[in-house]
């Protein structure tokens, strides 16, 4: 991920209160869901990879306090709330 992504994600998790290891988690989970250099996936193939980063984030918040767990839980109702908003449906 661009470190300027990353740097506000980060800023952006810590700020709703998420613990210093649940973000680093969720980081190195994320970047592993990278596209390679030059890669630009179809819809569909997005579509299947997002699904599969949120489960692979959900099993590891799961090994994480119940405090992060429901940190990261509002965090992506949140996100959800604001992508709907933009008209983008679930």
């Amino acid at each position: 991920m661009a470190s300027a992504i990353v740097e506000k994600i980060k800023t952006e998790l810590s700020a709703a209160g998420l613990s210093s290891g649940a973000i680093d988690g969720i980081l190195k989970i994320a970047a592993t869901y990278k596209p390679k250099e030059g890669e630009k996936p179809d819809l569909a193939q997005a579509m299947v990879t997002i699904g599969k980063l949120f489960a692979e984030l959900e099993t590891f918040i799961k090994t994480q306090p119940e405090s992060d767990q429901t940190i990261y839980h509002a965090i992506i109702e949140k996100k959800k709330a604001e992508l709907v908003a933009h008209g983008i449906k679930f």
